[in-house]
């Protein structure tokens, strides 16, 4: 089954009840979005999901691009949109539509870990070339905790109900991958006793 199909299955099963787990990530998309401040900024979210991200975004900047594969996620997205200054758009990320030096910030939250390394690639890649040379990307994703027999047990139990990219996510050294693509790792954070990490890189 290749990336699309299964992306396609897996969030037609998640997308009916996913905004129950976005109501734990409620208090850690407002501090993300003060941090990301994107006052009077162009903003992409990609793999915008419910689009709970890209609607927090939308009360501060510009205007906001909301983009996923997923048509039922992205149906429960239009669902909540209220705001003139924000679209949903269903596209594939790792061939975007939109012209170099495009966006003043890009966001990716909890997307990068549910593709293959080569759509990973592909993604960021395209996030970077849609970025205007003095903008930022934000990347919010899974981390393991530092103690070893913590993590092995997060793993274990979070891969349960994860994507099958999930466990080879977590274990890679992403801040190393993201260096070699050319991004510089300006701040990073965790959330939720290590299980996550928010991260912001400028060109």
């Amino acid at each position: 089954m290749n990336h699309k199909a299964y992306n396609d299955k897996l969030f037609s099963r998640w997308a009916p009840i996913y905004d129950g787990f976005e109501l734990l990530l409620a208090r850690i998309r407002k501090k993300n979005v003060e941090q990301i401040n994107p006052m009077g900024k162009l903003v992409l979210d990609v793999a915008t999901g419910t689009g709970s991200l890209a609607i927090e975004l939308g009360k501060k900047a510009k205007s906001v691009v909301g983009i996923d594969l997923s048509d039922k996620m992205l149906a429960v997205a239009e669902r909540k949109l209220k705001s003139e200054n924000i679209r949903f758009q269903q596209m594939d990320a790792s061939k975007m539509a939109f012209d170099d030096d495009t966006f003043d910030i890009v966001t990716i939250s909890l997307g990068l870990h549910d593709m293959p390394l080569e759509v990973r690639t592909k993604v960021l890649e395209e996030s970077k070339r849609v970025l205007k040379p003095d903008g930022r990307i934000y990347i919010l994703e899974h981390d393991l905790p530092k103690n070893k027999f913590l993590a092995s047990i997060s793993a274990t139990l979070i891969d349960t109900f994860e994507s099958r990219y999930f466990l080879p996510f977590v274990k890679s050294d992403f801040l190393s991958y993201l260096q070699s693509f050319g991004f510089k790792i300006r701040y990073k954070t965790g959330f939720l006793f290590g299980h996550l990490q928010f991260i912001e890189l400028s060109n």
